[in-house]
């Protein structure tokens, strides 16, 4: 799977459904567009994955879910909505498709997309899981969440901080700060600073999408 669809109107509502399909999938190419007439001058072989919306200008949600489901009948299908409307909810399951609710929490948003697509790549059951040395901040697909000390460090990493300052701030040894780097880079997948910034950066959003602000308390140079 390589090249994911986005059929939305609205920008904010197009970043979130392509923050959780990449974080589903990661290494998609997303293609956003916001009408019917734009979506019929995609060539359906080049889209592995489509997500409509169901409610877009001038076209009824009936004729959007009729339309997605015919001119791309070999790609995966998610259609999504904040209408609550039983007969959609059969043309939609009928077609094969997924049916999102806008009204469903983000891990509920997740756990369904997951099942869809049939991949484990986020780990939904960190609280549970972790013990007393691990933060919830996991890059999608790695088998271990970065350590609480791990995910200090490259808190700082990500404000631009050195090695030396950081060591400073969290009243660490540079040895030691270089060394949860290194161990760092390994469970974010990454090999150098700009890599493991923006990886982190996606695995921080994603367990306060999750789990809430809560989950980064921890992050606070003071914090156990």
């Amino acid at each position: 799977m390589k090249n994911l669809l986005i059929l939305e109107d609205h920008p904010t509502s197009a970043m979130v459904v392509e923050e959780i399909i990449a974080a589903v999938v990661p290494g998609l190419t997303a293609r956003v567009v916001d009408s019917v007439e734009q979506l019929q001058q995609i060539e359906p072989a080049d889209v592995d994955l489509v997500v409509s919306d169901l409610v877009l200008p001038n076209s009824k949600p009936a004729e959007v879910i009729d339309m997605v489901s015919q001119r791309f009948s070999s790609s995966l299908r998610i259609f999504f909505t904040a209408l609550g409307d039983a007969k959609i909810e059969r043309q939609v399951a009928n077609s094969g498709a997924l049916l999102l609710s806008k009204s469903q929490h983000y891990k509920e948003l997740m756990v369904q997309v997951q099942a869809f697509l049939k991949r484990d790549s986020v780990n939904l059951n960190s609280i549970s899981q972790r013990n007393e040395f691990q933060s919830l901040i996991q890059m999608p697909g790695s088998p271990k969440p970065l350590t609480i000390k791990q995910a200090q460090v490259m808190e700082q990493v990500s404000l631009g901080r050195t090695g030396k300052e950081i060591a400073k701030i969290l009243g660490m040894s540079p040895d030691t700060v270089n060394a949860h780097i290194k161990e760092a880079f390994g469970r974010l997948g990454v090999q150098n600073r700009g890599e493991a910034v923006s990886n982190y950066s996606v695995a921080r959003k994603l367990a306060a999408r999750l789990h809430g602000e809560a989950a980064l308390a921890h992050l606070q140079p003071n914090a156990d």
